[in-house]
């Protein structure tokens, strides 16, 4: 398959462009915002260089990769579905339900297959936890943060749909969609804010799913790099140690019962944005509907933690 990449964000230069080639497909084009006015990356040494329009009009490429600021994930994947291609975008896809439901109806329309790179899905540990015998789970503990970004950085803009929320908060979500069944009731919901940027810098929330399951998140953009999951159950526990962006050997742990450490589960060295390519090609090859569910309910569930904290009046 040939790919077309959105601009330049760092997540497509280090982990997609090198993903996608490693599946086996091809990255022939390049849209910038501004192209020329600058040396390509070395990764793109062979690629046409384009702006946005010239990308989604070239009638050779197959699929586009949209890892735009968030504000621009729909416009410009409604574009490309519009233009003839199948279209993998970063999450999140939308900043609120009325903007997805537009791109679902769009991507329905044209038959061709939309996916969010949600890439966690892909590793084998979130497999192994969805399968692990402890029991029913009753309630999981989530935390992903990261230092404060540089001034300028999107994620420091709320028109660009930036924050902690949006960026690293959908990863949360996800969590208890791999964990549950159903939509959940935003319980709580507190945002301290950041006085600079005018965008949340820490959220905290409680989400309770249809069968009393509870999902407890911190996210935050303003302190140390951190990311965990811990969960209860009736009959045992289980912890991932990193369970977003794992290393290239990461570790997990499970019990019982007891306050031991737990038995621990070494996963070996895995390329999950390459697994996430190699499954957008399938499901595109094949002419598989485009599946929402997942992107409503976080979607959803982001906006009603907006009112809930008062992000969103």
């Amino acid at each position: 398959m040939r790919f077309g990449i959105l601009g330049e964000a760092k997540i497509a230069r280090e982990w997609l462009v090198p993903a996608i080639i490693e599946a086996g497909h091809e990255v022939t084009h390049l849209g910038r915002r501004n192209p020329g006015q600058k040396s390509l990356p070395e990764i793109y040494q062979d690629v046409i260089e384009t702006d946005y329009e010239g990308l989604l009009a070239e009638p050779s490429i197959d699929a586009i990769y949209n890892p735009l600021p968030n504000h621009l994930h729909v416009p410009y994947s409604i574009a490309a579905l519009q233009s003839g291609k199948h279209v993998l975008c970063e999450k999140p896809v939308a900043l609120n339900i009325e903007e997805l439901s537009q791109l679902e109806r769009v991507a329905i329309k044209s038959k061709l297959y939309f996916q969010e790179a949600f890439m966690t899905r892909y590793h084998p540990q979130w497999q192994w936890l969805q399968e692990l015998d402890i029991g029913n789970i009753q309630t999981a503990h989530f935390i992903f943060s990261y230092p404060q970004q540089p001034e300028g950085n999107y994620r420091n803009s709320s028109s660009f749909g930036g924050g902690p929320l949006y960026d690293i908060g959908c990863y949360a979500i996800l969590t208890g969609c791999l964990l549950f069944d159903g939509t959940p009731e935003v319980v709580s919901a507190i945002a301290k804010m950041d006085d600079k940027f005018g965008i949340e810098k820490q959220l905290d929330a409680v989400l309770r799913w249809p069968n009393d399951a509870i999902l407890n998140f911190t996210v935050s953009g303003d302190a140390a790099l951190c990311q965990t999951l811990n969960v209860l159950a009736s009959n045992g526990w289980a912890k991932l140690d990193v369970p977003v962006n794992p290393p290239e050997i990461t570790d997990a742990y499970w019990s019982t019962g007891g306050l031991e450490k737990g038995t621990k589960v070494s996963f070996p060295k895995c390329n999950q944005y390459k697994l996430m390519v190699d499954d957008f090609v399938a499901q595109a090859n094949s002419s598989t509907p485009s599946d929402f569910s997942i992107s409503k309910v976080v979607t959803q569930t982001i906006n009603e933690i907006q009112r809930k904290s008062g992000l969103l009046i």
